[in-house]
């Protein structure tokens, strides 16, 4: 069960990664990210499957479909090797955040609403699911299909990289990686993020303010 903190990892893409090459020279980032770059998702943005997205005025969201790895014991300075022991779940989870170019100092807002992160049921992890199929689709029709094996950091590398600096703790989260070209829908559209052996996860996007 989630009881702690929920954590997100930017450039984690390999296609990503590859696509933006010389630009991490240039200002402000300077040089290529040498560490996992994280964020954090404030419990207000974890919904339940079927859940409606309140998205105020802006015209789209992205809904990057990505796996979320329930961490079973404390891990702190772990080795690779030893990492995936730590995992006690898996669910499928869509990070839902406003579309913007930059990762440097991002504005808070864009990624981190209530209800901007839609959570499938979790079920037991094996190791199996570090190479599944995600699929998303929109108003039922296939919008996107990436897999774990585009990460630069598999899960067991960025669990043991994660944990070389800061402990992920009993009941935290930890989403894997986005994919850069994640889906981007209006209101009034629903994404269903699908992954074999895993409880699909719907979200249905909405104009305006939650009520």
């Amino acid at each position: 069960m989630m009881t702690g903190t929920v954590y997100g990892v930017v450039l984690n893409d390999r296609e990503e990664r590859n696509r933006l090459g010389g630009q991490f020279a240039e200002a402000p980032y300077k040089a290529p990210p040498v560490a996992p770059v994280v964020y954090i998702k404030p419990r207000g943005c974890v919904t339940g499957s079927g859940s409606e997205v309140f998205i105020g005025e802006e015209p789209e969201v992205e809904v990057a479909p990505t796996l979320a790895l329930l961490i079973g014991r404390d891990a702190a300075k772990v080795a690779a090797s030893q990492a995936l022991d730590h995992v006690a779940g898996i669910c499928a989870a869509i990070d839902v955040t406003v579309p913007h170019d930059s990762y440097y100092r991002p504005v808070v807002p864009l990624r981190c609403r209530d209800a901007f992160l839609p959570l499938g049921a979790v079920a037991a992890f094996t190791p199996a699911f570090a190479s599944a199929e995600i699929v998303t689709t929109v108003d039922g029709a296939i919008a996107h299909r990436w897999s774990p094996d585009r990460l630069v950091r598999d899960m067991a590398t960025l669990i043991a990289d994660l944990s070389s600096f800061m402990t992920l703790s009993a009941g935290d989260l930890l989403l894997v990686g986005l994919p850069h070209d994640a889906p981007r829908i209006r209101p009034g559209q629903t994404v269903t993020v699908e992954v074999a052996g895993l409880a699909p996860v719907t979200a249905h996007v909405r104009q305006g303010d939650a009520r």
